[in-house]
């Protein structure tokens, strides 16, 4: 390398140092100190005195001037307006009209400030500051939406709620204190996004004529609502309810029937018609005399105990009986034609459950028990004995109440006698009749909701009602005479019998084992409390 290359190597190193240090030096004059925000966070006195004796007032935005995205809005002004400024145009556009009416542009989405000065009667000028928000559909809906969540959260703090607007649906997310919480929750919102326009009737029973409107929701788009809330704990509902009633009647009656014929007249009373009648006929005869007396006691018991269950919310229904076929006569103009409609009777259960809280249930219930009565059949058709109730109640899970109740006590008495004769002391009971009766009658519905949730496999009980009835051997029903088999061995008549010997010889002997082995567990049981006396086990 010769000495020139050299040189001119460290010129060149020289000139870029320059260079670097004259760049390094700008930058320290642009770059603020790193503690110099802090130092003009806490100013020096001399600097605000500064401020106060060169500065008037700094104005800051004192009003939030919203606007759509490509949307625009008027403002007619009281006082003339002679200046306008915008911070940032590409955001904000304004046409002036005139000086007392002029138009606001959104470009695109963002914020700026806008400030006006106007011209007062009295030769003042005025200045009036905003803070512009341009913002498109979606964001606008979030901040409405955003506003009416902090509202629901406030007017319930037991629950939380987060409202997701996506295109044109409203995804309502989070958790409920209760269903009837839950309710109102949805009533709320529907009020706010939908009533508006007829879209949804959701929540219509909720009162929530105290809630107050947002104030730029009435132009929001048709908006579906997505429930997506929770409410905590069981939703099933079983309902229990039992139907007792116990009713004791009595008669007494007493009468008599005489009659007395002689050769030349008869005289004659009997009781079985009612009424005493009088006859004389010319004939030989002779005297004949009925006494009727008798007393009657019955009792009649109605015990139904249904079990019914579904969700919160929904209404379910359970009947156990009958139907008789009602007939129908129609027709027009004189052409006759009969139809026929089936009449129910039985157990009959419907009701519709709501959780209101963590164990209260509010039930809507309308139990019955009906009977045929053949004392009432008009036209061939009986008629119904009912008890029953329609009623809502709020009850805790596993509390019972008596819905209904029913205590009746009917008296019935009747005499009927002969005139006059009916009506001597002692003498007058062989001229009428008397009767009485009575009928007691005690009713009571009771009712019991509880939450209930699936049972596991293992947990189904293995043995159900009936399960263990089976049909007897021909030895234990035609010498033992009885109608019910051994738990555990199906004799299945309907078997060929050399063929239901051999399969059923198995079970026999595996049920004849299990006997054993119960009889042997009894002995042993039988015989350690015998031998042993005082505490037994392990020792510590």
């Amino acid at each position: 390398m010769t000495m020139r290359n050299i040189n001119s190597a460290f010129a060149t190193l020289a000139i870029l140092l320059c260079l670097g240090g004259f760049a390094f030096g700008q930058a320290q004059e642009l770059l603020p100190a790193p503690n110099q925000i802090e130092q003009l966070s806490n100013p020096k006195a001399e600097s605000l005195q500064k401020q106060s004796n060169l500065i008037d007032e700094v104005l800051e935005p004192e009003l939030i001037f919203t606007l759509l995205e490509s949307q625009s809005k008027i403002i007619r002004t009281k006082a003339p307006v002679f200046r306008i400024a915008i911070t940032n145009p590409t955001l904000v556009e304004v046409n002036e009209f005139s000086p007392n009416e002029l138009e606001v542009i959104g470009s695109q989405a963002g914020q700026t400030t806008m400030t006006l000065w106007f011209n007062n009667p009295d030769g003042t000028v005025s200045t009036l500051r905003y803070l512009i928000i341009v913002t498109n559909e979606d964001d606008r809906a979030e901040l409405e939406y955003g506003k009416l969540q902090a509202r629901i959260n406030e007017l319930f703090p037991y629950s939380r709620v987060q409202l997701f607007p996506i295109a044109d649906k409203l995804i309502i997310r989070g958790q409920a204190r209760d269903a009837k919480e839950a309710a109102e929750i949805l009533a709320v919102v529907g009020e706010q996004t939908v009533n508006q326009n007829g879209n949804i009737t959701n929540g219509g029973a909720v009162n929530v004529g105290s809630v107050a409107r947002l104030p730029n929701a009435n132009d929001l788009e048709t908006t579906s609502l997505i429930n997506l809330l929770e409410v905590p704990g069981e939703q099933q509902v079983m309902l229990k309810v039992r139907v007792a009633e116990l009713s004791r009647e009595a008669a007494r009656e007493l009468g008599m029937d005489f009659s007395v014929m002689e050769e030349s007249f008869s005289i004659a009373h009997t009781i079985m018609g009612g009424a005493g009648n009088l006859s004389a006929i010319l004939d030989g005869g002779d005297v004949e005399l009925f006494i009727r007396a008798f007393s009657s006691n019955g009792t009649a018991k109605i015990l139904a105990e249904p079990t019914l269950m579904t969700l919160s919310g929904q209404s379910a229904s359970f009947i156990a009986g009958g139907e008789f076929a009602v007939p129908t006569a129609v027709g027009v103009g004189g052409i006759g034609a009969v139809s026929t409609s089936f009449r129910g009777f039985g157990t009959q259960v419907s009701f519709t459950p709501t959780v209101t809280d963590k164990d209260m249930i509010r039930l809507s219930v309308a139990p019955s028990v009906s009977s045929v009565n053949e004392n009432l059949t008009v036209d061939g058709v009986p008629g119904l004995d009912i008890r029953g109730a329609v009623t809502t109640v709020d009850l805790r899970e596993g509390q019972w109440l008596a819905i209904a109740g029913l205590i009746q006590d009917e008296q019935e008495a009747t005499r009927s006698r002969f005139p006059l004769l009916g009506d001597i002391p002692y003498v007058g009971a062989a001229f009428g009749s008397q009767s009485t009766k009575r009928i007691e009658t005690e009713l009571v519905i009771l009712v019991s909701p509880e939450l209930v949730h699936p049972m596991e496999r293992d947990q189904v009980p293995l043995y159900l009602p009936g399960m263990e009835v089976t049909e007897p051997t021909d030895k234990e029903f035609f010498l033992h005479q009885q109608i019910e088999g051994l738990p555990g061995y199906d004799f299945r008549s309907t078997v060929w019998p050399t063929y239901r010997h051999q399969i059923h010889h198995q079970n026999f002997e595996q049920v004849r084992l299990q006997r054993e082995a119960r009889k042997c567990r009894g002995q042993y049981q039988e015989s350690e409390g015998y031998y042993v006396h005082g505490p037994a086990g392990f020792s510590d």
